[in-house]
């Protein structure tokens, strides 16, 4: 079974449409491109400089993080620009993120991880917070983001659609 990304669906009828939907996708890829640079790249001049007061170890996650999101991106940017070059798999492609039943799948699917995730927060930041106090401040603010992020979402999309 093959799996589609979750942010891969798209409501354009044509080849000409869908492109300009790539097109604009691509200019969130290279803002990950751009992420990762800036991320590893701050933790190699900490890590060079010893200006931080962070292990090796965080460093060097902060660096595999960063040069990680870098690749991702540009082998999602060189993926789609292949695509963009060949008229048919561009067609099918189109075709199968417009589908109805795998949009409905992903939503779904997005709404079960979002109750996990939320969960997943309020269980860590309880159990956690038991060990480092400062753990329940950042609990309450991922779960304030969420609810914020979700009512101007939604209202967005009340508007837009």
């Amino acid at each position: 079974m093959k799996i589609k990304g979750f942010l891969c669906g798209t409501t354009a009828t044509t080849n000409e449409e869908y492109k300009k939907v790539l097109k604009r996708r691509n200019i969130w890829k290279l803002v990950l491109v751009l992420a990762g640079i800036l991320i590893s790249g701050t933790a190699f001049y900490a890590e060079q400089m010893q200006k931080t007061a962070l292990s090796e170890e965080v460093l060097g996650v902060y660096t595999g993080f960063g040069v990680g999101l870098a690749l991702a991106g540009i082998i999602l940017l060189i993926k789609t620009v292949i695509l963009m070059g060949n008229e048919e798999k561009l067609k099918q492609d189109r075709l199968e993120n417009a589908d109805e039943r795998l949009n409905e799948i992903k939503s779904k699917a997005a709404q079960a991880t979002l109750m996990v995730m939320l969960l997943v927060i309020i269980t860590g930041g309880m159990v956690c917070s038991i060990f480092e106090p400062v753990l329940i401040k950042a609990m309450i603010f991922l779960i304030d983001v969420f609810g914020f992020s979700y009512i101007v979402a939604f209202s967005y999309y009340k508007k837009k659609m």
